[in-house]
């Protein structure tokens, strides 16, 4: 196992109440039907803290549930928090890079969105 945070929460767990299981949100991601514009191909990459997919035209990366010395992720809430933080910092040098956010969510039929 890499080096990486001290601790982190099941992949396969919920990480709170009404979450969305993380391995079922990497498998949603991993394919290349659920991106606007019906990509080709994903090549997924897995850093110590996210999942980044990439595909012919963008990056999206999905912040793992983790906690380590200094940070704690495993709620959405801090996900999105840490996100929000990351997007307004590097907006700064890299704002053709840095893009935004785009939702992850759970439709009333119980299928995963993204932009939804």
């Amino acid at each position: 196992m890499p080096d990486g945070p001290s601790s982190t929460a099941d992949a396969g767990e919920n990480t709170s109440a009404g979450d969305v299981a993380i391995t079922e949100k990497v498998h949603f991601l991993r394919d290349p039907r659920n991106y606007p514009g019906r990509e080709n191909a994903i090549e997924v990459t897995q850093t110590h803290f996210s999942w980044v997919f990439l595909t012919e035209k963008h990056a999206y990366k999905l912040k793992k549930p983790a906690r380590g010395e200094g940070f704690d992720f495993r709620s959405a809430e801090r996900r999105l928090r840490n996100a929000l933080a990351e997007i307004r910092l590097n907006r700064r040098l890299a704002s053709e890079i840095y893009l935004g956010i785009v939702a992850l969510t759970r439709e009333p039929d119980g299928a995963l969105k993204l932009g939804g």
